[in-house]
């Protein structure tokens, strides 16, 4: 910015020096007696009403300066409303032309007169303010001081231009106008643009230029400084999102690690309760098979001890073979009596009915609860066919003939209520 100020003041310092052997010139771009457009409605201007527009609408008048009320001076009488005693504070001005060459002159003089405050805008931008408050200005926007009759109506207010607050081709200046209070008696506006060569204004333009480009630094400053506070905030903001994204990664990983123990912990008790309760079904199976080795224990006893009887019986029969018959009747009497105590003491049905019964869901319990007119016998036949054995097996188990065996099933299935069509077996099988 320093290096753009140093090239403005050389530019205008060596179009001074340029100046010197050249005559003076001057030339009024805008003249007292030019056409304006105005507008003096009690109601708000269209928004941006300052800016460039070639498209004004019907509210818009048009006028020759100066412009205004209650001065001897006023060439276009403009509107204050309806009431006197609560006129419209504000008026429109607004006019275009046209510079081929901004650089043609040095520097541009605006001359302004006006009653009571004026705010001037130059391409859409505010480029003066006269005796008006600071801050946005409005409809209602009031002048600092009301100008009374006399000397300071006549008052004219030169504003410096440089070349560069222009541009080639068309511009538009537009100024409002504002009084101080409602009762107000006049208003008055004019604006003479002149472009010169005029030497006499070059220190107020230096100074211009100079103020200008401290506003500049001033505004690059201060939006230094804004983007710099900005940018701390945004790291403090960054730095913030940081601590709440971590403290939420950690909620996160908490959670997590949580549901993770309540699963271990979860997995670890089913494991346990898993373990006992197998520990328990292979405690109850083992016991299980201790009691089935004792019983095949009982069975290998009773099948050793049957065994050894039956070598006694044989060792005492080869003995008596060579005795009388008297002697041989009375031997073979004492071996079918000791036969008989063993048949009447054996245990052998009892097994067979304890394992049978383990096998078939309690069958016998059934059974007899379905036919309790069964005898011993009838229930040994059925369970000789539950075990689908043949006549001459049951026959020879039973020491009976095999149509005794016929006989006895008929039997039974007169007991059980059974036609003579309906099979015994699959009655037994559905026990």
């Amino acid at each position: 910015m320093r290096i753009l100020f140093f090239l403005r003041i050389s530019t205008i310092i060596g179009s001074f020096f340029a100046l010197i052997n050249t005559n003076y010139s001057q030339e009024s771009i805008i003249k007292t007696g030019d056409e304006w457009f105005f507008y003096d409605k009690a109601e708000n201007p269209p928004e941006n009403w300052f800016k460039e527009s070639d498209a004004l609408n019907n509210d818009w008048n048009i006028g020759t300066t100066p412009l205004g009320y209650g001065d001897s001076a006023v060439k276009t009488k403009i509107s204050f409303g309806n009431n006197p005693d609560n006129k419209t504070i504000a008026s429109y001005f607004k006019k275009t032309f046209y510079l081929d060459d901004p650089f043609k002159y040095i520097l541009y003089k605006l001359n302004i007169k006006k009653d009571d405050g004026i705010v001037v805008y130059l391409n859409g931008k505010e480029i003066t303010r006269i005796d008006m408050p600071e801050g946005e200005i409005n409809h209602k926007s009031l002048a600092r001081g009301l100008i009374v009759m006399g000397e300071m109506e006549k008052v004219i207010h030169t504003i410096v231009l440089s070349p560069e607050d222009f541009i080639v081709g068309k511009n538009t200046i537009s100024a409002s106008v504002h009084k101080a209070n409602t009762t107000s008696v006049d208003c008055i506006f004019n604006i003479e643009l002149i472009g010169a060569n005029d030497t006499q204004f070059l220190p107020q333009l230096l100074k211009k230029s100079t103020l200008k480009n401290m506003q500049i630094n001033s505004k690059v400053n201060e939006l230094v400084s804004r983007l710099e506070i900005e940018k701390k905030d945004l790291q403090i903001k960054l730095l913030e999102q940081t601590k709440n994204n971590i403290k939420t990664y950690f909620y996160i990983v908490g959670f997590l690690f949580l549901i993770a123990l309540i699963i271990l912990i979860q997995f670890w008790y089913n494991t346990r309760n898993k373990k006992v309760k197998n520990k328990k079904t292979i405690q109850h199976l083992k016991a299980k098979n201790n009691d089935k080795d004792r019983e095949l224990m009982q069975t290998s006893i009773n099948y050793y001890n049957n065994q050894q009887y039956l070598k006694e019986l044989k060792k005492e029969l080869e003995k008596n073979i060579s005795l009388d018959s008297k002697s041989m009747k009375i031997s073979i009497e004492n071996l079918i009596n000791k036969l008989d105590f063993n048949i009447d003491y054996s245990d052998s049905w009892d097994n067979l009915k304890y394992h049978f019964n383990a096998m078939h869901s309690g069958f016998f319990d059934k059974l007899t609860k379905l036919h309790p007119t069964l005898s011993e016998t009838e229930v040994r036949h059925c369970v000789l066919m539950k075990l689908h054995l043949q006549t001459k097996e049951i026959a020879h188990i039973l020491h009976i003939d095999p149509r005794s065996v016929q006989a006895s099933r008929y039997r039974i299935k007169k007991k059980m209520n059974l036609s003579a069509n309906d099979d015994l077996k699959i009655h037994l099988n559905n026990i």
